[in-house]
């Protein structure tokens, strides 16, 4: 789809108007400036500056999607960065093959809570692009911004997982490390319509590899059953009978 055929999407905040762009090219994202909210994701290892030229490495890439809110005088105000997971992680072993990961999402603290994550959501998986891809996100409390926000964890973990849910995620268990190192993260994924069942069947594969978390193959849950009974912890089981 070329530049003149792109549909456009915005929203409008109590700050102005805020454009949305899926696919963001790298050249595009180069023009822009950060807003001096923004940075909270990389932060204290990548300065705002380091996190643009991410942003425009991960555009270039083949399966790369960067979703853009940006304003009409050229200030990047949030983003959603959408790549094949890294080859060193269980995930990259379907890297380039149809699964990619929200690696980050972001939207500086100078707007936040006017609506634009979840436009830029919407707006992007409007795109074709995600009709055949799984993509999945994952939720690390290391990388949450509890401070500025105020929130507690279990909070900051409802409303990211609240997010995710409107965009049409599911929520998976699986026995990756890294995802059980905190009660509070998680795992989801969105199963685009058009996913082949090789697809999904190797994406399930990979979701567990201890036996001992067998019986959760095949049975991923709504969020909104998540949040109602509670999240698992490390090794626990539910205490009602699997149907």
């Amino acid at each position: 789809m070329g530049l003149e055929e792109r549909e456009r999407f915005y929203v409008d905040t109590p700050r102005g108007r805020v454009w949305i762009r899926s696919r963001a090219e790298p050249e595009f994202i180069a023009s822009l400036r950060l807003d001096d909210g923004m940075g909270i994701f990389a932060a204290p290892h990548y300065p705002p500056s380091r996190e643009k030229k991410a942003l425009e490495r991960i555009a270039a890439k083949e399966e790369g999607n960067v979703i853009l809110a940006y304003t009409d005088d050229g200030v990047i105000v949030g983003f959603v960065a959408i790549a094949p997971p890294s080859a060193a992680e269980r995930w990259g072993k379907l890297s380039g093959q149809g699964l990619v990961e929200a690696m980050a999402i972001e939207v500086s603290r100078n707007w936040r809570s006017m609506g634009i994550a979840e436009k830029m959501m919407e707006c992007g998986l409007k795109d074709p692009y995600f009709q055949d891809k799984i993509v999945i996100c994952t939720g690390y409390t290391w990388h949450w911004d509890l401070e500025s926000t105020g929130l507690s964890k279990e909070e900051y973990r409802e409303m990211l997982l609240r997010y995710l849910e409107k965009a049409g995620f599911l929520y998976y268990e699986t026995d990756e490390p890294n995802i059980n190192l905190d009660r509070a993260n998680f795992f989801t994924a969105r199963i685009g319509p058009m996913v082949s069942e090789e697809l999904y069947h190797r994406f399930e594969q990979l979701l567990f590899q201890e036996p001992g978390w067998a019986e959760f193959r095949g049975r991923p849950r709504t969020i909104k059953e998540v949040l109602e009974r509670g999240r698992l912890g490390t090794g626990e089981r539910e205490a009602e009978q699997l149907p």
